[in-house]
């Protein structure tokens, strides 16, 4: 009875696991052996979804609301953080997330700079799902993203030499000030890990 258990719970994870697979080619991407560093960009389309049905300035305009109800003026701390998150934090959590690994076995770098990079990354949010609880909250759920991955010639963004539509990403658990933000970016780290899992077909 235990071994069958052990079974079905091997079973599950390797489920897990292989639905959040980023498929690549390994063929096209073939370029990466030839380089040492490439650029991240991340990219939040005028369209772009959150937590549920709600447009990103819907979604702005509750949050703003919802904490200035709980303190004076910090619903615009929040959007301060939040914009800070979709030029810096979430990207930066990208990168450690694709080098905790990548460094074992390539010179390859992911970088914040396109400066001196022949290729870049851009890493364009489709969903995101921000998640909800805290530390004390008996109901509470992680993150959620979907994005697609586009390599292009950093001299020319609209030059896609190959893109790939990640699967949804489900980041671990965070909470703080303003958790719904530090969940996203769980998952952009989540995403970058499953990246690096895959390059390692194209790398060693």
């Amino acid at each position: 009875m235990v071994k069958r258990i052990f079974f079905l719970f091997l079973v599950f994870i390797s489920t897990i696991s292989f639905a959040q697979r980023i498929k690549l080619d390994k063929k096209k991407l073939s370029f990466l052996k030839n380089e040492t560093v490439i650029a991240v960009q991340l990219t939040f389309p005028e369209d772009l979804i959150i937590y549920s049905l709600h447009p990103e300035h819907e979604f702005i305009e509750n949050m703003k609301k919802k904490y200035n109800e709980i303190e004076s003026n910090k619903g615009e701390k929040w959007l301060e953080t939040y914009e800070r998150a979709k030029k810096e934090t979430w990207r930066d959590a990208f990168i450690q997330g694709v080098s905790k690994r990548l460094k074992k076995y390539s010179d390859l770098k992911f970088v914040t700079s396109n400066e001196d990079t022949n290729y870049t990354l851009i890493v364009e949010a489709d969903w995101i799902y921000t998640g909800y609880g805290g530390s004390a909250s008996v109901g509470r759920e992680e993150g959620k993203l979907e994005t697609t991955l586009k390599f292009v010639k950093t001299s020319q963004p609209g030059s896609v030499i190959y893109s790939t539509q990640a699967p949804k990403v489900i980041g671990n658990y965070a909470y703080g000030e303003f958790g719904d933000i530090e969940r996203i970016r769980e998952c952009y780290d989540k995403l970058g890990y499953l990246l690096e899992l895959q390059l390692k077909r194209i790398l060693k």
